[in-house]
């Protein structure tokens, strides 16, 4: 009966896989937000740090030229639904409308 307690303890709640879900829809939509800030530079990974209410931090790692990488700070703000409503990248405020007529439009 032992072994079968381990592997009910391993398995993810409900909570976690629903805020997984939640954190993995964000970063796309913070993606489709930067086509135009990254001016031709790879978005290669969006790391949620702290999720707080609406209010959302974490960092991009970007790759720069000639193999460099930078890591970015971003906040960004959701609406009651969960859809990204505001976006600030190194202190920078990223026009979601130009991210919404792109999507829109494909």
């Amino acid at each position: 009966m032992a072994p079968k307690l381990r592997a009910e303890r391993t398995q993810p709640s409900a909570g976690a896989v629903a805020a997984q879900d939640h954190n993995v829809a964000l970063a796309k939509s913070i993606r489709g937000a930067l086509d135009g800030y990254l001016k031709g530079r790879k978005l290669i990974e969006v790391k949620i740090r702290q999720v707080e209410g609406r209010s959302v931090d974490g960092f991009l790692k970007i790759e720069g030229g000639i193999g460099e990488r930078l890591l970015v700070d971003f906040n960004a703000t959701t609406t009651q639904e969960g859809e990204l409503s505001s976006l600030e990248v190194g202190g920078r405020k990223i026009s979601l409308d130009a991210a919404l007529n792109t999507r829109r439009t494909h």
